[in-house]
Parts: structure tokens; C-alpha cells; sequence
């Protein structure tokens, strides 16, 4: 009882001391979900009257095709895997299109064809897009561009917001002292950057643990930084430059849902706020498929999704670039995956190197089991949300794969990666 009263005084003190509400929504609301549209003020993006429609398979292989699940014992198809999730309120949903037909698509709970769902960072793939037509059509002028240029405020602010440029927002390599820390401190970085009802204060509030360009490490602020300069150099709202410039050209079959922190400022949550439906985001993968043109027309310069697309600077990068992530394969030596001992791991990249596979796309990573695994970079691209949401992209076999749902499950870009391998 002493310990439930003392943490229920704790919370009155944050509530009082926090001005932003911020604890206050956070134990109002619990924890982000698939549902966030419901809890934050919304801009609605709106679907254009005839939509591109995918042809549809009557069966393919992927009805019975069975792949490996890390947490199951016997291989699953992928109806199983979306029927056996193992939470109280399961929601899932599976789509995976090739050569513009749908070959498999299954639904379960919240996720469905038209209502749409928080896909929390896949949000920050299609700022990537957004930045990029941005670019193509002047507002910005390029990734080289310091963020100051177009949020001059910040100037007063910490000084390395003058060295901090749009490309490093884009490869999270930006020094923000920010943390990406999803546990249940409501006085998190995370927390109050997803709770805040002022993200832009919060911005100009940020300071740097290292120089920008310095290292990776991945954070949603950065993202949040970019909006600001998305919309600040194109003077357009995030979701009206959404519809004109992505969901009425691609044909949309849906409307979309763009999160925002308060009713007064209004301002795009573009790190994670979007909120859409499957076949929508297998619609924007086409559009990377075809290196940024829609029937004909060049809707983001093919440069745009080269650099999204490259294996050698991802792979350099945390297996991630231009706010996409590469699916990185494991290199075997006589069918060997894992080497106890690193000085194992040079001869492997050799043999590698002379068998064709270029060496800048390899790393040598430590294992969750301490031992070691060559990887290298695949062709193979998707867009990552929290609760494990894919838009997986593999230009070779012209596959685009996508799933939502509301666990939390990390295996799809490899499964479908697996899967592209059959197809």
C-alpha cells in the first residue's frame, strides 16, 4: 500500500511540475498503438476519386508456402503466421504484390483493405519522399543544405544546428542528445517528443551529444527536424503536400490519417503520425519499384530513390540510408553462419570478395549469442515501423510485400526477404 501511494504522489508531482500535459496523456492514452489516430488531433490526406488497382491472383504459391519463424517451432504459411499471433486483440495484415498483382493478402482485427492504422515509422520513409520532391521542385535546394538555412530560429539554439545538414536528418547521423527509448518513463525523450503538445519548442530545445556527421544512431527527433524544414521551405501543411504530391497521383484507394501534437500548433508528427491502410503503402513501395515514376510521369528524380536505394552507403550507415533500411544477408563459409572466434571473419570476407560480392557492402556483427556473423547488403529495401510494420521493396523480382499489425514482431523484412527468394 506504502509503495502504490508513493507512486501515485509521484505522478501528481510530474503532473504538476509538467506543463505540456505531457504525463497526463501519457497515463491518460497508455502506450502508443496501431489506434494512435484516435488519441492525437488528425489532418485527414484525402483519396483521389479513381484509384490505381492492383490485378488480383486467383491462388500462387504463396497459399501454401511455408517459411521459418524464429518464435515456432515448424514452418508457417503466411496465413498462419497472421492467424496464430498471440496477443489478447491480434490485428494483422499481409499483402504482397508482384508485377503489379496481388498474390497473397489476409487481414485480421484492426487491420484491414480500408481502415487505416498507425504505421508509426514508415511515417519517416515517406518524409524521405516527400524531402525528395521537395528537391525536384526547388523548395529546397539540397541534402547539403544546413537546417538553419530554413529554421533560422535555431540559430539560437545549440550551435550545431548551423553544422547540421538535411542529409544527415535523413541518415540519422545528426549527434542529437536523444534517446529512443520506448519503456514506460513518462519523462522520456521519446515519451515527450510522442506526447508533447509542442514539438517544435521541443525542437529548438534539443541539444547535441556530438557533432553532427559524427556516427549513426537512429532517433526520431531527427525526423521530426525535418518536417520542420519540409514545411517551413515549402510553406505547405505536411498532409496537403502529402495529397497533392503522393496520394491523389498514385491513386490512392484510401484516406489517410497524418498525427499532429495539438490542436493549436498543429504541427505533423513526421517521424511516426501516419495512419493508412496496406494496399496504400504497397502503392507508395510501386512507386520506389519503379525508381519514382507512376504511369509515365517522373514523381521524384530517379537519383532520389537511387540514394535510397544503395546498398554501399546503407551498408556503411547501420544497414540504413535516406530514411530506408537495406535487408542485410548472412555470408556462410562451408555452410557456417556463426564463428565463435572473429579471426574467422577476414577470411570469409575474402573468399566473399573473390567469389563477386563487393567488400563495402560487408560487416562483421556481433550476435545477441556472442558469437559472430558476416553480413552483407542485399537489393532489398523496406520502411520500418514500431510495432514491426514493412513496406519491403526487392527491385529484382519486382516483389513488393507489406505488413501491419499490432505486435510487436521484428522478423517480417527477413521472412519476406525469404520469401522474394521462391517468387
Amino acid at each position: 500500500m506504502l509503495r502504490t501511494a508513493l507512486y501515485r504522489l509521484f505522478l501528481v508531482g510530474v503532473l504538476l511540475v509538467m506543463h505540456s500535459c505531457i504525463a497526463w496523456r501519457y497515463i491518460g492514452h497508455g502506450t502508443e498503438g496501431i489506434d494512435d489516430f484516435k488519441t492525437f488531433p488528425t489532418d485527414t490526406i484525402h483519396a483521389p476519386k479513381h484509384s490505381f488497382t492492383f490485378a488480383k491472383a486467383e491462388r500462387s504459391v504463396l497459399d501454401t508456402l511455408r517459411l521459418p519463424v524464429e518464435r515456432c517451432k515448424e514452418p508457417l504459411t503466411l496465413r498462419q503466421m497472421i492467424d496464430t499471433l498471440d496477443s489478447k486483440d491480434p490485428s494483422a495484415g499481409i499483402v504482397v504484390v508482384r508485377n503489379d498483382t496481388i498474390l497473397f493478402e489476409h487481414y485480421r482485427g484492426m487491420v484491414a483493405p480500408d481502415s487505416p492504422t498507425t504505421v508509426f515509422s514508415v511515417t519517416k520513409s515517406v518524409t524521405s519522399l516527400l524531402v525528395g520532391m521537395a528537391i525536384d521542385k526547388g523548395y529546397i535546394g539540397s541534402v547539403e543544405d544546413v537546417v538553419t538555412d530554413y529554421l533560422p530560429e535555431l540559430k539560437e539554439a545549440a550551435p550545431e544546428f548551423q553544422r547540421l545538414t538535411i542529409e544527415n536528418l535523413l541518415d540519422m547521423r545528426t549527434g542529437l542528445a536523444f534517446s529512443e527509448n520506448y519503456d514506460s518513463n513518462p519523462l522520456s525523450g521519446m515519451a515527450r517528443l510522442h506526447y508533447g503538445r509542442d514539438i517544435q519548442r521541443q525542437i529548438r530545445q534539443q541539444t547535441f551529444e556530438v557533432e553532427p556527421d559524427t556516427e549513426f544512431e537512429y532517433n526520431s527527433m531527427a525526423t521530426a527536424v525535418l518536417g520542420a524544414v519540409l514545411e517551413r521551405a515549402t510553406e505547405r501543411r505536411y498532409a496537403d503536400l502529402l495529397e497533392e504530391w503522393v496520394w491523389q497521383p498514385l491513386g490512392m484507394e484510401c484516406y489517410a490519417l497524418m498525427n499532429l501534437d495539438d490542436k493549436q500548433h498543429r504541427f505533423a508528427k513526421a517521424y511516426g503520425g501516419l495512419s493508412t491502410t496496406p494496399r496504400d503503402l504497397a502503392r507508395f513501395g510501386r512507386l520506389y519499384l519503379h525508381r519514382g515514376a507512376w504511369e509515365g510521369k517522373q514523381l521524384v528524380s530517379e537519383a532520389w530513390v537511387d540514394r535510397s536505394f544503395s546498398a554501399d552507403r546503407a551498408a556503411a550507415n547501420g544497414w540504413y540510408t535516406n530514411s530506408w533500411r537495406t535487408v542485410p544477408g548472412k555470408l556462410n563459409q562451408k555452410g557456417k553462419k556463426q564463428f565463435d572466434n572473429p579471426a574467422e571473419l577476414p577470411a570469409v570476407m575474402l573468399a566473399a570478395y573473390e567469389e563477386g560480392h563487393p567488400i563495402e557492402r560487408m560487416q562483421a556483427v556481433q550476435n545477441e549469442d556472442k558469437t559472430w556473423s558476416v553480413r552483407m547488403a542485399t537489393e532489398c529495401f523496406f520502411a520500418y515501423g514500431l510495432h514491426g510494420q514493412v513496406v519491403f521493396v526487392d527491385p529484382a523480382k519486382r516483389v513488393i510485400a507489406v505488413y501491419m499489425g499490432s505486435d510487436r514482431v521484428d522478423y517480417f523484412p527477413t521472412l519476406f526477404y525469404r520469401m522474394s527468394r521462391y517468387l
